[in-house]
């Protein structure tokens, strides 16, 4: 009885995986070799404020699928609930303030200057790819999560390659890049290269809804580091991550932007500031400087954002899970390929990958290129 029920499981199974085969090679042959018209979605109606001759070149056909129905948008910026994979359900606290898609009214930066040329990296020879997963780099994983989420939700992306400081870390350039390009945009993101969206589907104005950050009450909003001795400014106060920020358009912005800028200069408002100059135990550069002084400088300017919700990862056993923004300090090798696999699975990350690289001379500016505009 045992034997003949195992084996009725057995031509099941068989019968299950035949049909799936077969599906997935018709689906193969329809979607490589006919023109496919893909169903309506709400993406389609992005506009833009930028010209034509702006815009990049369209997506070839597999990369428009994959935005618009594999990650498409789950919610709308003011839906009163958002629930991940239709299992853990997030509400909205209050009235939303963004009701509206802000489109390329809303910007994502990337800024580094590494050279990343190596295979399995950003600018690597070839495009990345799970085939040969091994040399894959985290980091630059992390980017190209930052353009996918962009293009998925018709934001305007920026990677900006920057030069060093003769005197101080060149993260100390965060200030005056942001502010440069926020003049052309209502809200900009920053995150580091470790800092992930982790809900590609989940627009970022409903992010800003459920957190309520706009430019009517706030200018500048960071997620707190995990609760640790060697997290905390000299007042005992837990620092603010600056590896993840969200600036509204707004005169404060400048000048917190201006003052956090102005903090590592001799003779500033805050003298012992230029002891965050460069990066070491207990003085964490820009985010020492910006935690230390410029955020109680603006107390009611400055948000916090919980460090659950936009800090940290799983595996770090902090306390902090990085519901919405995961930002892996110390799983930049393997745990964020972990992550990226499966937003960007199979042949997914190789085609996103390829076309990244093809739309380079519509986000890639140098600083000089960029302060000189």
């Amino acid at each position: 009885m045992i034997f003949g029920n195992q084996l009725r499981s057995t031509k099941a199974i068989a019968l299950v995986v035949a049909s799936v085969v077969f599906l997935a090679a018709l689906f193969t042959l329809a979607f490589n070799h006919l023109e496919i018209q893909l169903p309506y979605s709400f993406v389609d109606d992005l506009s833009s404020p930028f010209s034509s001759s702006d815009r990049p070149p369209p997506n070839p056909k597999q990369v428009d699928f994959y935005l618009k129905h594999i990650q498409k948008p789950s919610v709308k910026p003011d839906s009163k609930k958002y629930r991940a994979w239709d299992a853990f359900e997030y509400a909205l606290h209050a009235k939303p303030h963004w009701t509206k898609p802000l489109r390329e009214k809303l910007c994502i930066i990337d800024l580094d200057n590494r050279p990343w040329s190596e295979p399995g990296e950003l600018w690597g020879p070839k495009p990345m790819s799970w085939d040969q997963s091994k040399p894959v780099h985290g980091l630059s994983l992390g980017v190209l999560n930052h353009w996918v989420y962009a293009k998925i939700h018709g934001y305007k992306y920026y990677f900006i390659d920057f030069e060093e400081y003769n005197d101080r870390r060149a993260s100390w350039k965060k200030p005056t890049i942001m502010a440069k390009i926020l003049e052309q945009h209502d809200v900009c993101l920053f995150l580091d290269s470790d800092a992930i969206f982790h809900h590609l589907d989940l627009p970022f104005e409903w992010l800003m809804n459920y957190w309520d950050v706009h430019a009517d009450n706030n200018s500048l909003a960071l997620a707190f580091d995990p609760e640790a001795d060697n997290n905390k400014d000299e007042f005992g106060t837990v620092y603010l991550n600056t590896g993840f920020i969200i600036a509204q358009n707004n005169e404060k912005t400048f000048e917190i932007m201006r003052e956090w800028n102005d903090c590592a200069e001799e003779g500033g408002t805050h003298p012992d500031c230029v002891n965050f100059r460069l990066n070491r135990p207990g003085k964490p550069t820009d985010q020492g400087g910006f935690g230390t002084y410029i955020r109680y400088d603006y107390p009611d300017d400055i948000k916090s954002l919980p460090c659950d919700e936009a800090n940290g990862f799983p595996e770090s056993n902090s306390g902090c899970n990085g519901l919405f923004i995961r930002h892996l300090w110390t799983g930049k090798k393997n745990w964020i390929k972990s992550v990226i696999s499966q937003q960007m699975p199979g042949g997914f990350l190789e085609m996103l990958h390829t076309q990244y690289l093809k739309e380079k001379p519509w986000f890639y500016q140098t600083e000089k290129e960029l302060m000189s505009s």
